[in-house]
């Protein structure tokens, strides 16, 4: 296949996934209902083999995948073949609430794309992109009271959105055992809040708030490594990647079924509102001959950012994770079909970002608020400001943990590395105290990896 060909293919490949981009962003990328607070629920960057492996790569650098997580993790790239990398995920859940009610979800989405190439023998590249965070709920409520009367009305709580993640990585292998990466990307996206009020008089009022925002972003990374003996390796890594301050916007419109707009805010400037926090980490891995075993640990300062418009309900808390697994493979190349699948298996803890419901108050403040009030005499909803009381926690978050365990499987494709790279995880998260929500549910990440011999000239005598 001649360079131009391979120009057409790559540029085909593209265009189908700006299409199946497409149609994954027409559908709900989540269904928690925990996705109504912060900027949505917070997506890994990561390929499925991370994911089987406890959701860890900051120490990883693969020679046949394309490793997201840090960037630097792609140095060691076959430099005589580009590399091409595309994801599904699929998700089923199960919500259990304190009145013992539960509800089944299942959805599918389009996870990413990368590309990959070792350009130089001391450096590798990539582009793709992956989502950060994903919004979609369904709330029903019938139990809402008119501020100043008895009447009860019903509310429906909707959330879609969420934020994407465009990158641009790169690897400079400065020695023989030292890396040092950095990506550059554009982060973006737009959530949608929708609450439907329903009347005992018939009557229904929207009211609709879009959030969009966007900026650019850099990431850092390094690996080093070493060998104990002849056979035992060890990799060191770490990313890290600091706080940016988003270009934001709100749009506000409050109407009904009846006469028109009661209230429009049409794209108010947040510039500074929204703030993706300082992020850090730290991996190892243990590689010997065909087994690998791997830790990690990040933190997310979310708890210094600002997000006032996203935090009416919530409370943003600093987020710690810490991950580890395990890889082993039975056979080589060469060997028959069933020898050469990779297995995994891990496990994953995480504190939420989110602080809700808890039980200990430290004091309780005064706070104007602005509320939907009913005038008898104009037949109309106005917004009026009054005094609300806001309880200040002492303690938050720790409801919202999530555990994991993860397993995975390489299946190989032909003699030269083509795979599918399949992550599963079990997750828990939340509980079903105090009125919150227990989700316990499955995610499986399938990727499809396709390596393309391009830079390799053929040779007659």
């Amino acid at each position: 296949m001649t360079i131009t060909n391979k120009i057409y293919k790559l540029f085909a490949i593209a265009v189908l996934t700006i299409v199946f981009n497409g149609i994954a962003e027409a559908q709900n990328s989540t269904s928690s209902p925990y996705s109504a607070f912060g900027i949505g629920q917070l997506t890994p960057q990561e390929d499925a083999v991370a994911m089987g492996m406890g959701h860890t790569g900051i120490a990883l650098a693969p020679n046949d995948w394309i490793n997201i997580t840090n960037p630097a993790g792609i140095a060691n790239l076959d430099s005589l073949t580009f590399h091409f990398n595309a994801q599904l995920h699929w998700f089923h859940g199960k919500e259990y609430t304190e009145q013992r009610y539960t509800q089944s979800v299942y959805r599918t989405n389009f996870d990413g794309i990368s590309f990959g190439w070792r350009g130089k023998p001391w450096w590798a590249a990539c582009i793709g992109y992956s989502p950060y965070s994903t919004v979609g709920y369904n709330i029903y409520d019938p139990y809402q009271f008119i501020w100043g009367s008895e009447e009860r009305y019903a509310i429906n709580f909707t959330g879609t959105g969420g934020v994407t993640r465009a990158f641009f990585n790169n690897a400079f292998t400065l020695f023989k055992h030292l890396t040092l990466g950095f990506s550059a990307g554009a982060i973006w996206g737009s959530i949608s809040k929708k609450e439907t009020a329903m009347f005992s008089n018939g009557e229904t009022v929207y009211n609709l708030k879009k959030y969009t925002m966007n900026n650019f972003f850099f990431e850092y990374g390094l690996q080093f490594d070493f060998n104990v003996g002849k056979f035992n390796n060890f990799r060191f890594g770490a990313i890290y990647s600091n706080k940016t301050a988003m270009r934001s916007s709100f749009d506000h419109i409050v109407s009904n079924d009846i006469s028109s707009n009661l209230y429009f805010d049409d794209v108010t400037p947040l510039d500074g509102e929204f703030t993706v926090p300082t992020t850090y980490g730290f991996g190892m891995t243990y590689n010997r001959r065909k087994f690998t075993a791997s830790i990690d640990y990040r933190e997310n300062l979310w708890g210094e950012v600002k997000n006032v418009k996203l935090r009416e309900t919530a409370k943003f808390l600093n987020n710690h994770s810490l991950g580890g697994g395990v890889e082993w493979a039975c056979g080589s190349d060469k060997d028959p079909f069933y020898k050469r699948l990779k297995w995994r298996l891990g496990c994953y803890y995480e504190t939420s970002y989110i602080g809700l419901n808890t039980k200990e108050i430290e004091r309780v403040e005064i706070v104007p608020q602005e509320v939907v009030k009913y005038d008898d005499e104009t037949n109309s909803y106005t917004w009026v400001t009054v005094d609300m009381p806001r309880p200040i926690l002492k303690k938050s978050g720790a409801e919202l943990d999530a555990l994991t365990f993860t397993a995975g499987l390489t299946i190989p494709m032909g003699r030269f590395r083509n795979a599918i790279n399949i992550g599963y995880e079990y997750r828990k998260h939340g509980t079903k105290n105090n009125g919150m929500i227990l989700e316990k549910f499955h995610n499986v990440k399938v990727a499809l990896n396709i390596r393309e011999m391009w830079f390799v000239k053929s040779k007659f005598d």
